[in-house]
């Protein structure tokens, strides 16, 4: 995410985009897990800078993918 996101409809694009990347992947990819937690970052920066973008359902997706990421690095 180059930008953040200004709409509701461009968060919920970089959520799917980011549990694309996960699903599509392979968890033990470190670089992977970098890439995606950076990603996070930048939906959590986003969120604290206007959280009406964030719906209670993709605030529940993104804790999804953080619990994800942190699995995958345990377990790689």
């Amino acid at each position: 995410m180059k930008s953040p996101p200004k709409s509701r409809g461009a968060v919920a694009a970089a959520v799917a985009a980011l549990q694309e990347r996960l699903a599509d992947g392979d968890p033990g990819d470190a670089k992977l897990r970098e890439d995606c937690a950076a990603s996070l970052a930048e939906l959590r920066a986003a969120y604290r800078a206007d959280r009406s973008l964030f719906t209670p359902e993709i605030i529940a997706a993104l804790r999804e993918l953080r619990e994800l990421l942190e699995e995958s690095g345990q377990n790689a």
